[in-house]
């Protein structure tokens, strides 16, 4: 990165384009357009105990999720294993992962009738694999859905 400025902040100069400003595609994104910011929070080994960074950032989410432009779209809360136990205890605590990050957001404030929870268990478990971080597979998927907003391209 270039050196801060006096105030410690970084500023970026944008070149002109000139000419070849028609070849960009632009996105107006509206002004009722919000999208929230992705959580998917980690569990330690056999538990549906939340992280503190993971409390955090489901806080922002119900409240980014109960903005006025979200009032259409719902969260479906997909519980995950690895594969460490029986299918069916993993099937189990993966539920109450999702269980625990919905009580969660209801108390932060989004409505209960707005989340759905599932379960996947050890089914697709990829934690073993060299390219994830250990304990991948023990999280609760946030998945939110519905809306009829989206960009529009110019």
């Amino acid at each position: 990165l270039p050196s801060a400025g006096p105030d410690g902040e970084y500023s970026l100069d944008w070149p002109d384009l000139g000419r070849g400003e028609a070849r960009y595609i632009t996105v107006d994104l509206g002004d009722d357009y919000l999208t929230c910011r992705k959580v998917s929070p980690k569990f330690p080994f056999d538990s549906a105990v939340t992280r503190a960074q993971d409390r955090t950032q489901l806080k922002a989410f119900a409240s980014c999720m109960n903005h006025e432009s979200m009032a259409d779209r719902n969260v479906t809360l997909v519980g995950r294993a690895d594969e460490r136990g029986s299918a069916a205890y993993n099937e189990e605590l993966g539920l109450r992962r999702a269980n625990r990050i919905k009580a969660l957001l209801v108390e932060y404030g989004l409505a209960a009738s707005r989340i759905q929870v599932d379960t996947k268990g050890e089914k697709a478990a990829v934690g073993t694999q060299p390219q994830y971080a250990p304990g991948f597979d023990r999280r609760v998927d946030v998945v939110v859905r519905g809306g009829s907003r989206g960009p529009t391209a110019h």
